[in-house]
């Protein structure tokens, strides 16, 4: 389509298009599908399609042209979509293009542009409305610009004064009391003994027809559908995600016959002899505490075993301190933990979804994975996101590590750099000695860096640095024994 062509606010040349039409077209353009069309249509429903033009026929296509608002830095300009429309049945889309940063692929903006798309085909409107000023409508102030504060379950809420101090609060103490079969075979019996009964109870209307009633399963076992502990108490959901059944049995972490060697000559003192040999531990005990640790900050284990430990998450910082007086901050700094921050809980809560679209995505196997120590250096361990099976890679098992900051895409993503159009980790990122921090420890080769945001989902895989390790090893050895250990044993 030339760039001459006229573009007008008419509709009358866009062809029979529907919801179900974005639908499968983002099936066949996108490989991240469900996130792609929950996010595109949140921006047609709030509204953030605006300038909608058309322009005329040519050669059986139409052009669409629009504007779509930036959600995060409102103060720049908005982004320019345009998508081109094969006026044929179905309706095919022969080319896209956004002015973000993702706007070569299918990106939300392109989604929402044909959601907005869908809606004038579908109600038959003939022209797009003139915008309207704020003077001649009704005040809008008071709806936010969301669709509002997301639902959740009752028993998770949390009542609390609005205090970040605060620790009293009422929240649901709700538990499965009866250990029996649900619903109890004596309650059903007894509305064989009371249907005869007149005036006829009115429990006997639920419990005549409980036969016929459909179950669903929830965390309490199974309910009847429609029941309040059908959607407000879902069923558990499972962190093990299986795409290939006949995949072999993951190996135990670390490999065996995996080493680890040390290259620092350390001669303790009795105490902190009695100390590293206390850390020691056999092949059975680490199989053990892997699974036994594999809700990771849920687990009271988990948080036992890392204590006395350095884990990956404190790789970077290590791996760059100089200096013996920040060796010592550093040290008391680990010591000290930190709280759990707002940012903290969101990327734990987002987990499970991620790895959900990552798995679809990729098309691998993905299961929970507590927390990893080496036998040659016990001193050391890592809790990496979840356990990998890619029948297509060789090696076929690896690693995945999830980060969910809270931007609006990945360009937005401190720890990203693009190169030659890729987002990629960046090599002096902390997150990046995380992960093969992760595979020194657990010897394994690869491990998929996934990024989630709240508009896309990137992932890279990262193949272990042999080199890179050698050196980062000889600086976690004299660290932990020259430094971490005497603050560790001081501290207690």
């Amino acid at each position: 389509m030339a760039s001459g062509d006229r573009f007008t606010s008419s509709l009358l040349t866009l062809p029979r298009f529907g919801q179900e039409d974005v639908v499968r077209l983002v099936n066949e353009h996108s490989q991240v599908k469900g996130s792609k069309l929950d996010k595109g249509y949140k921006l047609f429903f709030e509204q953030f399609i605006f300038n909608y033009r058309v322009s005329d026929l040519v050669n059986d296509e139409v052009v669409v042209q629009a504007s779509c608002y930036r959600s995060m830095r409102k103060r720049e300009e908005p982004h320019t979509l345009q998508v081109v429309l094969h006026a044929v049945h179905p309706v095919a889309l022969n080319g896209f293009c956004c002015s973000c940063a993702a706007g070569k692929a299918l990106c939300n903006h392109v989604v929402a542009l044909l959601f907005q798309t869908a809606h004038y085909s579908t109600m038959g409107v003939k022209t797009v409305a003139p915008p309207l000023p704020c003077t001649s409508v009704l005040q809008t102030w008071h709806r936010p610009r969301t669709q509002g504060i997301r639902p959740e379950p009752i028993d998770e809420f949390v009542v609390r004064k609005p205090r970040a101090s605060g620790r009293s609060c009422v929240k649901s103490t709700l538990y499965r009391a009866y250990p029996g079969p649900h619903p109890d075979p004596a309650v059903l019996s007894a509305g064989d003994c009371l249907r005869d009964l007149r005036p006829q109870p009115g429990i006997c209307k639920i419990l005549c027809g409980l036969t016929n009633m459909t179950l669903v399963d929830s965390k309490f076992g199974l309910v009847p559908y429609g029941s309040v502990l059908s959607y407000q108490c879902p069923p558990v959901v499972t962190r093990e995600i299986s795409k290939h059944p006949e995949a072999p049995l993951f190996p135990q972490l670390p490999l065996n016959g995996y080493k680890l060697e040390k290259q620092l000559h350390f001669v303790p003192n009795s105490h902190q002899f009695y100390h590293l040999e206390s850390l020691e531990v056999t092949t059975e005990l680490l199989s053990v505490i892997e699974k036994n640790t594999r809700e990771q900050s849920e687990s009271p284990l988990w948080k036992q075993v890392r204590q006395p430990r350095l884990t990956s998450s404190r790789f970077g910082e290590v791996f760059k301190v100089q200096g013996e007086s920040s060796s010592q901050a550093l040290a008391a700094r680990i010591l000290k933990g930190v709280r759990q921050t707002p940012a903290m809980k969101r990327g734990i809560d987002l987990e499970p979804e991620v790895l959900q679209q990552y798995s679809d995505l990729c098309n691998v196997n993905v299961s929970p994975c507590g927390f990893v120590i080496h036998p040659d250096t016990p001193y050391l361990g890592a809790s990496p996101d979840a356990k990998v099976y890619d029948p297509t890679a060789d090696p076929p098992f690896g690693l995945a590590e999830v980060k969910c900051p809270n931007v609006e895409n990945i360009t937005d993503a401190t720890h990203i750099k693009f190169i030659s159009g890729q987002a990629k980790l960046k090599r002096t990122h902390k997150y990046f000695l995380q992960v093969q921090g992760q595979m020194a420890i657990t010897g394994l080769a690869w491990c998929d860096f996934i990024t989630s945001t709240k508009s896309d989902l990137t992932v890279e895989r990262v193949w272990r640095d042999d080199s890179l390790l050698a050196e980062m090893k000889e600086k976690l050895d004299l660290f932990y024994l020259n430094t971490y250990m005497n603050s560790y044993l001081n501290m207690n």
